[in-house]
């Protein structure tokens, strides 16, 4: 089969082209206990090869997640996706690699936001093509719940809390319900957008030469507005005054007691 053809859409060209063949004869047929035999084989035929496209695509998903590496995981559901467009299978390959890019994005935004931001975009992308053919399920409840973890970590709180409040009350029955309502709760918090804001302020190194040659690369006390660096180095300064007084007053009071009769 050719991998961009849709199955279904083939089938339906095979059975317009049988009824084409048969329409010379359509009276004759019609008119006899004979039709109706011939249009339950075509229904038979089409019925079968749909089920056979299903169950193909499903195998090739079922090998595609027993993969032992996640770039041959990621490989084979990609094949899925374009072998089995428009299949139940290819959408849950589209959610599954969507939610590898929400987890290196987010991972990425504290040593490359640039690349991270890119990687929450295309997963972004993945969910919302494959809630546009409103799917029904575990499969939309999966696939709103990733668009608005995506949405978050991009900074589009309102979309993201929307989302989540969907899920929360539209999928009671899954184990995404109660924490969809606890991260739309806390989208309406005011710390939990000041700590965003704070995060988006950082500049993150990734490298230890970098980091010590680059005053930026100190994180900002969210608490304090002092730099990291200047708070080690502050507390290395006191600690030295304190060992240094420390040993003066020693020295001022082994010099009394042996001025002592």
């Amino acid at each position: 089969m050719d991998p961009k053809i849709d199955p279904d859409n083939a089938l339906v060209e095979k059975l317009l082209d049988f009824m084409d063949r048969l329409r010379p004869h359509a009276n004759a047929i019609l008119l006899g206990v004979g039709g109706v035999a011939v249009l339950l084989v075509a229904w038979m035929l089409i019925s079968n090869q749909t089920s056979a496209g299903r169950s193909q695509s499903w195998d090739a998903f079922l090998d595609a997640i027993a993969s032992d590496s996640q770039p041959l995981l990621v490989d084979s559901l990609n094949d899925v996706i374009f072998r089995y467009p428009g299949t139940s299978a290819s959408q849950w390959s589209e959610v599954i690699l969507a939610d590898f890019a929400v987890n290196e994005g987010t991972d990425l935004l504290f040593s490359n936001k640039q690349e991270g931001r890119a990687r929450l975009q295309s997963a972004v992308d993945g969910y919302s093509s494959v809630l546009a053919s409103r799917p029904q399920g575990l499969l939309a409840t999966r696939a709103t719940f990733g668009l608005a973890k995506a949405r978050e970590s991009l900074g589009q709180f309102e979309d993201a809390r929307r989302g989540y409040e969907v899920v929360s009350t539209e999928s009671t029955n899954s184990g995404f319900s109660r924490l969809a309502k606890t991260r739309a709760t806390d989208l309406t918090l005011k710390g939990t957008q000041q700590w965003y804001d704070w995060f988006s302020a950082q500049s993150f190194v990734t490298s230890v030469e970098g980091a010590e040659n680059s005053e930026d690369a100190a994180l900002d006390n969210p608490q304090t507005g002092v730099s990291v660096k200047d708070e080690g180095a502050a507390k290395d300064e006191g600690a030295a005054k304190d060992e240094g007084a420390a040993k003066n007053k020693g020295a001022a009071e082994a010099s009394a007691k042996s001025r002592e009769p």
